[in-house]
């Protein structure tokens, strides 16, 4: 495989005066992310690309996976929320006998109100000035009211702007007893009876509590870890891996009424040393300095001080975000000589540095790295092809999978820093298909169904779908099917099958009397941030049907997986009637699609359920990109309102399962390709390539300036490197642990592309070529995976002979190749 040498990043940014105690531009419009210009020399054949820090990096022997990780508390809610929000929240639990030692650790979003067998006995104080209370812990000393037999524990939160929720733990004789779960029952809205918080309440009328975030992920995120929190390391979890790393560039320095030194030397050292001579106290022109790392990177800032002072530091994936509305905020940072100082983890690109007037006399010296903090896999999958956009499209979803993959399988390293199962779906595919992991694949797949479960028997119905939302179920059921083809962990595999089968009967509580997903438990039936995708509307409930329909296809090839062959047919015969109903009731036959929005009817070719005539009449009205679908005007605060990167991952498969992948090519430069063209080294949740350039991020910025709705590394938006892999290399696992595998390049008449997919067994390699007069396919299987290869033409050759064909199908001719190296060439 030809690659050419790591990427050198250069940047372009306009120089711009810095106000007063911010680092916000005083006199220009906010700028745009600064373009990225790829220098790509040939003079390292071996390495493709990326841009990912790690690539290549050996696995540090210091922090392998452990075989189990122990639970860890969750941030809960209600399922509904509104704004000013108070919740009750209440968890039951037997002792045998008295603790000795007892403590709880508790905090809320904003206020608390602790209750141990119905005495209170804490409470967190509103304070109007103190917006960060929620980020202190409260310690409490509980074994005077704990006792042998029934206990309970009860808070009231509230939430003086927003929605109302908590983390706790109790940690009894120094191990963690009881953690906030799905197990806590939650109950809003009218004040709950006199004695909601004793002991013999009982609370089973009340909902299971909805869980959102561990600790350090959600909105809560970029805190630089609860303050008290018991334990918490601000190293993370001891399976990742740090390594420092020098910024690019100083983007921006405006000494103002202070004097730097050494500033230009910050770029491409990790041991330079600057020095600041701060304003004098009074002074409005404070020191601002700008630093792009040159690449989204998911971290934190280190200083180390070598004099004493302060220094503000801002973080941002943009370099407006930096500027004028970090993530989390500010974060002022007290120097003392020999004492590290760090900003909390967040994904970021670009760090701006204040000095406040009046805070030192003298010059502060000070060193200036990140420390980047990543799970240690190594690059196995690769590709390339004769388009390089392509090329570096693959490589980025790759490197914003990684960035994804933290504590958990994340939806994202800055924000949400949650367990997403929508977003695992798509950046999980991704894993599998370049990393092959198994440890971080399974933990996050487990703990998003422990969420859910609540602690009840497997056997029993879960508390709710997967993340709150109908469709969600579906894409933890398919992500475990991908997973499995891919890795084959059977033992794994078969822990599962009692919390397969209790999902699919939640789920068939969904069901009207026509057989539709009807939403009858009143969820949240999101399929996109796109107009009637985002809420109970017509459009969604039918996606969310045609979701069911793969899902339960996918839960028989498990359950055929597992030998249960009674529950496989089972709900093979289920996904036969889900299919039924879908097409009775949900296309508009006189068109013969399913409406005309691209999310529906993707998912209507994705789930099998469009017939070939509907397949044919979807691609020619809806799919293909000259069609009124992909133009719809308005817009949305940091949305598309035709589609969002997730669904893009289900459109663009669904292009390419009706054979059009020279269209789905253009869909990929114009799309992903354009977020490139903006600066992007990661792909975004949110964009819109109509997006006016002049006012870029008040698309990516919520109104209140926080940043809420800019993540700028979203895993659900890999799509494109799945798609490269799985559709134009075409090599998918057919079984589970890859025994078999299907073959069918469709260059989308590209001259050639290759690459490597990993399986338990080794590497699969691909090349595939095609000119004018043939096409010719090099696979090279290792023992153990059976690869049945499709191709286009007639005179099927072997390795020179005429091919035994195994089988004809779509205009494809199937051969069936022996473990090895094999060539197979058709003519065209």
């Amino acid at each position: 495989m030809q690659y050419l040498k790591n990427a050198t990043v250069f940047v372009t940014i306009s120089a711009a005066t810095f106000a007063a105690g911010s680092c916000a531009p005083a006199h220009v419009a906010h700028a745009p992310l600064a373009p990225v210009t790829l220098a790509l020399a040939a003079s390292d054949p071996a390495k493709p690309p990326t841009i990912d820090p790690t690539y290549g990096l050996p696995l540090p022997a210091k922090v392998k996976a452990p075989a189990v990780t122990s639970p860890t508390a969750q941030w809960i809610w209600a399922d509904s929320r509104t704004d000013n929000q108070t919740i009750y929240l209440q968890r039951a639990f037997d002792l045998k006998a008295a603790p000795k030692k007892a403590e709880m650790y508790l905090t809320a979003d904003d206020f608390f109100t602790l209750f141990v067998n119905g005495k209170q006995v804490d409470q967190s104080t509103p304070d109007p000035n103190d917006r960060d209370v929620w980020k202190r812990v409260h310690r409490i000393d509980v074994a005077p009211y704990l006792r042998a037999g029934r206990n309970a524990l009860a808070v009231r939160v509230v939430n003086s702007g927003g929605e109302a929720g908590c983390v706790a733990q109790l940690k009894i004789d120094d191990l963690a007893a009881i953690l906030t779960d799905a197990r806590w029952r939650v109950a809003t809205g009218a004040t709950p009876p006199a004695d909601w918080s004793a002991v013999n309440f009982d609370a089973g009328a009340w909902k299971p509590a909805t869980t959102l975030a561990p600790i350090g992920g959600g909105v809560w995120a970029n805190v630089g870890g609860l303050q008290g929190w018991p334990g918490y390391d601000l190293m993370g979890e001891p399976y990742l891996a740090h390594i420092t790393l020098p910024f690019a560039s100083v983007a921006d320095s405006h000494p103002g009424a202070g004097v730097f030194a050494d500033a230009d030397k910050l770029a491409g050292h990790s041991d330079a040393v600057l020095t600041v001579t701060p304003p004098p106290a009074g002074a409005t022109d404070i020191p601002s300095l700008l630093l792009d790392f040159g690449k989204e990177i998911a971290g934190r800032v280190k200083i180390e001080p070598l004099t004493d002072g302060t220094v503000v530091v801002a973080t941002g994936e943009s370099d407006d975000e930096a500027l004028t509305a970090p993530w989390g905020g500010p974060h002022p940072l007290a120097l003392i000589t020999g004492n590290t100082a760090y900003t909390p983890y967040s994904a970021f690109r670009y760090v701006c540095l204040t000095f406040p007037a009046g805070t030192s006399t003298t010059p502060i010296r000070l060193r200036v790295t990140v420390d980047h903090k990543y799970y240690p896999v190594q690059y196995q999958g690769s590709f390339d092809c004769s388009d390089p956009l392509l090329t570096k499209l693959w490589y980025t979803g790759a490197y914003t999978a990684h960035l994804c993959m933290q504590e958990d399988i994340w939806d994202a390293p800055k924000r949400d820093r949650a367990r997403w199962i929508g977003d695992m779906h798509v950046s999980g595919e991704v894993i599998n298909n370049i990393f092959a992991d198994k440890f971080l694949m399974e933990q996050t797949m487990t703990r998003l169904r422990d969420d859910v479960q609540g602690g009840k028997p497997d056997t029993e119905l879960p508390n709710n779908h997967v993340n709150t939302i109908p469709g969600y179920s579906c894409a933890w059921i398919c992500t475990l099917a991908d997973f499995h083809r891919h890795i084959g962990d059977d033992a794994y595999l078969n822990k599962q099958h009692d919390r397969l089968i209790s999902l699919l009967e939640y789920m068939r509580g969904e069901l009207d009397d026509r057989g539709l997903f009807a939403n009858k438990l009143g969820k949240w039936p999101f399929v996109d941030w796109s107009p009637e995708f985002n809420g109970d509307h017509p459009m969604a409930r039918a996606t969310t049907h045609l979701f069911y329909v793969k899902a339960a296809r996918e839960a028989a090839f498990l359950l055929r997986e597992m030998n249960d062959k009674p529950s496989a047919d089972k709900y093979e015969a289920w996904a036969d009637t889900l299919t039924a109903a879908a097409r009775q009731y949900l296309p508009d036959t006189a068109t013969e699609t399913y409406g005309n929005r691209l999310q529906e009817n993707a998912m209507a070719i994705y789930s099998g359920v469009a017939t070939p005539a509907q397949r044919a009449a979807i691609y020619s009205k809806v799919l293909t990109p000259d069609s009124p679908s992909w133009d719809k005007s308005g817009a949305l605060l940091g949305n598309n309102p035709v589609l969002s990167p997730y669904y893009g991952n289900y459109i663009i498969a669904a292009m390419g399962q009706t054979g059009h992948n020279a269209d789905t090519i253009r869909v990929l430069h114009d799309y992903w390709g354009a977020m490139l063209a903006e600066g992007a080294t990661t792909f975004w949740e949110g964009y819109d390539p109509k997006w006016p350039k002049e006012h870029f991020h008040k698309f990516l910025q919520a109104d209140d300036k926080t940043g809420m709705n800019a993540s700028l590394c979203h895993g659900w938006s890999a799509g494109p490197t799945n798609w490269l892999t799985e559709q134009m290399l075409g090599v998918t696992p057919t079984s589970g642990g890859f025994k078999t595998a299907k073959i069918v390049p469709d260059l989308g008449g590209l001259a050639w592309a290759e690459g490597a997919v990993p399986t338990p067994q080794g590497l699969l390699r691909v090349r595939a070529e095609q000119s004018a007069k043939k096409m010719t396919v090099t696979v090279t299987s290792p023992k153990g995976v059976s690869a049945m290869v499709g191709v286009t033409g007639s005179g099927v050759t072997v390795n020179g002979r005429p091919a035994k064909t195994t089988q004809s199908k779509d205009g494809k001719t199937f051969v069936t190749l022996t473990p090895g190296k094999s060539t197979v060439i058709s003519q065209l």
